[in-house]
């Protein structure tokens, strides 16, 4: 009984590098040909980077921006603020910052401390995202 031809398998573009390929290894012989090819493939990039742009198309407005701040938090705030402070969100350019004892609450609403803070958010996500901070008490939580 004859074998019933299937259609190759994998994607489109995988089927078209593999015709454009034996074109090229006609057209060039086999030594050259895979040089040819690489002419027309795309250039290489860190996973990072492609996966950080498929986030930011992906979440919500904001978002990529607060894990960002998130995940720097302690090169943000200081070894020692980092520890006894948590970002909780970025509401209508608003940063809003749980602090976990008043001692510390009162330390980091200093001018020089807020402009510090607002200095590195602004480098990591840009001036026009964050432009104020507001702390919170520990246990006074808001949610937004």
């Amino acid at each position: 009984m004859p074998t019933e031809k299937r259609p190759p398998e994998g994607t489109a573009t995988g089927r078209a590098r593999k015709k454009m390929d034996s074109v090229l290894r006609e057209w060039y012989g086999e030594g050259s040909s895979d040089g040819e090819l690489m002419k027309y493939l795309p250039s290489s990039q860190p996973v990072g980077d492609v996966l950080q742009r498929v986030m930011r198309k992906k979440m919500p407005y904001g978002i990529a921006d607060f894990r960002t701040i998130a995940d720097r938090w302690a090169e943000i705030a200081g070894a020692v603020a980092s520890k006894h402070t948590t970002p909780l969100s970025i509401t209508n350019k608003t940063l809003f910052i749980e602090v976990e004892h008043p001692a510390y609450l009162a330390s980091v609403r200093t001018k020089a401390v807020q402009a510090a803070i607002l200095a590195r958010v602004a480098e990591l996500i840009g001036a026009d995202k964050c432009t104020a901070l507001t702390f919170t008490p520990k246990g006074r939580r808001r949610t937004v």
